[in-house]
């Protein structure tokens, strides 16, 4: 795919500033001052940059809307501007310093480099509210454990569809938060014995009952928290092989995946090892979306 940009200025007032920020990138583009959909369809961009500089006008506002959204969208800014919620989380905001072009450009080059938000294509509810909370499709996640917590409010959403979740993890949350877990979103790894109990001993059973859901698209939200105790049954080579292939089930159905890992439980370069190519997820609370109406 041939990297198009369109960069949209409304009224034409900021050509100047555009082209000294692009030019230097060698990157094809092109400056436009109406934004439709018969450009979009004309030009069919890989990525869209918007000089906002007040209230983003309606007709272009319900471009960025639909649904479904195949380029990447930077929003350029000299100050923050309030603008819909479900466009600021699902683009790449860059903000101009006017006085400092290079500054600028490096956090351009930073936007259309970022592969984080460029794999978010449909702009929905529940996409939008993962987004608010810093997480992504397509992209591996790792978190701590003290997070698991948060994560698991997160799920008290209406955005969320419980039945395309999938949890492993040692702890019951099907006893523990029935109105969320059943058996067939949660995975319970433990080595007491009984019903419904998948014993860490079987490394490739868990993970393969894991990948197999993710590739039959029944599970597009993946959290996975066993990777302690399995590594007291298991290898540290086995368990992140396994962890692999979770990883690049996630990437091939743009879902969306959280692996938790505590630091403690491996040396740094294992840590190391099996967190590469992999974003932290941080939460410092948990966001609704706005209400609207």
């Amino acid at each position: 795919v041939v990297e198009m940009i369109l960069v949209y200025d409304k009224g034409g007032k900021h050509g100047e500033i555009c082209n000294t920020l692009m030019i230097p990138t060698g990157v094809e583009y092109k400056l436009i001052h109406d934004f439709t959909e018969s450009v979009l369809e004309k030009e069919k961009p890989t990525s869209v940059m918007i000089y906002v500089d007040g209230k983003i006008e309606k007709p272009v506002e319900d471009l960025l809307l639909r649904e479904r959204r195949d380029f990447l969208l930077i929003l350029l800014m000299e100050k923050d501007i309030e603008i819909n919620e479900k466009i600021r989380y699902s683009s790449e905001i860059v903000f101009l310093d006017l006085l400092d072009m290079n500054e600028s450009r490096k956090r351009l080059r930073k936007a259309l480099t970022s592969h984080i938000v460029r794999k978010l294509k449909t702009i929905n509810d529940f996409t939008i509210y993962l987004a608010k909370n810093g997480i992504y499709p397509g992209t591996v996640f790792f978190t701590k454990p003290e997070n698991t917590q948060a994560f698991m409010s997160l799920l008290l959403s209406v955005n969320i569809n419980k039945k395309n979740l999938l949890i492993a993890s040692r702890f019951n949350f099907a006893l523990e938060m029935p109105e969320i877990f059943n058996d067939d979103n949660f995975v319970w790894v433990t080595d007491s014995i009984g019903a419904q109990r998948n014993r860490p001993v079987n490394l490739s059973f868990i993970s393969d009952t894991i990948v197999k859901r993710m590739l039959e698209g029944k599970s597009s939200v993946v959290f996975v928290d066993v990777f302690d105790l399995l590594i007291v049954y298991h290898e540290f080579f086995e368990v992140a092989r396994a962890f692999e292939q979770i990883k690049s089930a996630a990437i091939e159905k743009n879902s969306y995946l959280i692996l938790v890992f505590s630091d403690n439980a491996m040396d740094s370069i294992q840590f190391g090892q099996i967190t590469r190519f992999c974003q932290e997820w941080q939460p410092e609370s948990i966001e609704d979306l706005e209400m609207r109406g």
